[in-house]
Parts: structure tokens; sequence; C-alpha cells
């Protein structure tokens, strides 16, 4: 590996950290779902499960969630228009997310 692709453990860590929470997982496979043609990630609602109450979610999401997925640069938070799109960092957890999505696959979902 060379300098420039090297991840630190604590890059680890808070990459582990970030995905150890459900509602930051959904947003994060919804943004690798999408093309950039597609656009931002509209909070909550691209995200909420269907019997999920959307004002709790809303409010978990804006006051936690968020502000620790920017606060890492995973995502560009637009907090006036209520949505999410990939930020600097989005690239370099993305095979970690496909890694995490694929043991999904096999399995299942933890619901």
């Amino acid at each position: 590996m060379s300098e420039d692709t090297h991840v630190s453990a604590e890059t680890y860590d808070t990459w582990f950290e970030l995905l150890a929470d459900e509602p930051r997982r959904r947003l994060l496979f919804e943004l690798a779902d999408r093309s950039p043609s597609e656009g931002a990630v509209s909070v909550p609602d691209d995200i909420a499960g269907p019997e999920e109450d959307i004002d709790a979610l809303s409010l978990h999401l804006r006051h936690v969630h968020l502000p620790k997925l920017a606060d890492s640069n995973v995502i560009d938070w637009n907090r006036d228009a209520g949505t999410v799109s990939c930020g600097p960092a989005y690239d370099r957890v993305r095979p970690l997310l496909r890694s995490v999505r694929s043991l999904d696959d096999i399995c299942g979902p933890e619901r």
C-alpha cells in the first residue's frame, strides 16, 4: 500500500463508529445507491422506514447523526434545504460500505 492510500487506525475507528448506527448506515447506503445526476438525499424522507416516526428520526438526525457525518467530511449537509450529498471523504469510506453491504447480502438484514 502506498503512502497516498494508507489508512490510519484512527481513521478506521472513525469509519466503524460512523457505521455503527443504523440511520447513519441507511443514509450512507442511500448516497451509495444514487448517481450524481439524481442529486442529494432528502433527510429524513429518503431514509425513513415505513413504520418509523419521521419526527423522531428527523430530530435525531439533525442533532446527532448528520453533525457526526458532516464533521467527518463524509457528507455535505445543507441544513436549510434538509439535504445531504457525498462529502470530500465519502469516496474513501465507499469500499467499507460495499463490504458492509455484502455482509448484509450474506447474513440478511438486521431487522
